[in-house]
């Protein structure tokens, strides 16, 4: 019984001395992360605002530069248009141009023969130089040497469609048939020149003979 009626002391929980301090300091721990956070931020945006000025001024450089090595008068913008467009008139004249591929040949006409098949006149697309064209003032000069006789060729229908064929007492002109078929071959290639470079222009000049 009397252990019953025994006194009974309240026992207060005694603080966690290690949690105690862990939560006193798990306030300035946070507000010092979060400002470390945010220094890094603003370290991050200056730093790319100042990147992006850096490459924004080294763009601008090169634009500068490029603009003043842009060609300004019409001589030397036509230099340029040789240097990017001469190519394609070569191959307008020595690949598109080509009969047949048996037959590598820039022909002009044909010259009906009673003795067999006609001959065949113009040049050997092998034989044009790639830089056809060169520059006098403002005309690009196209220079083709004079056609000649190439092969006598029996020509099927198709073939015969493609050539013009003359008699052999026919007066011709080689050299103006030359010149006729090379501006056909190079289309609107002259056009865009003259309206691209005003003054100007593409002159076909053929040797004769």
């Amino acid at each position: 019984m009397g252990s019953a009626h025994a006194k009974i002391t309240r026992v207060e929980p005694v603080p966690h001395v290690l949690g105690g301090a862990a939560d006193k300091s798990a306030g300035p721990a946070r507000v010092n992360g979060l400002l470390v956070l945010a220094a890094i931020v603003v370290v991050g945006l200056a730093t790319g605002a100042g990147f992006y000025r850096w490459k924004r001024g080294q763009m601008d450089a090169r634009v500068q530069r490029e603009l003043a090595a842009a060609p300004e008068t019409p001589a030397e913008r036509l230099d340029l248009w040789l240097r990017l467009s001469g190519p394609q008139v070569h191959h307008r004249l020595a690949v598109v141009g080509r009969f047949a591929p048996a037959m590598p040949w820039l022909v002009t006409h044909a010259v009906a023969r009673a003795d067999g098949p006609p001959e065949l006149w113009g040049l050997d697309c092998a034989e044009l130089p790639r830089a056809l064209g060169y520059r006098e003032g403002l005309d690009v000069v196209v220079d083709l040497p004079a056609p000649r006789l190439l092969a006598r060729v029996a020509l099927d229908a198709l073939q015969a469609q493609k050539v013009p064929l003359y008699a052999q007492e026919a007066s011709l002109d080689p050299a103006a048939r030359l010149e006729e078929l090379a501006r056909y071959l190079l289309e609107g290639i002259p056009r865009a020149l003259e309206r691209d470079i005003p003054g100007a222009r593409i002159v076909i000049r053929v040797r004769r003979e």
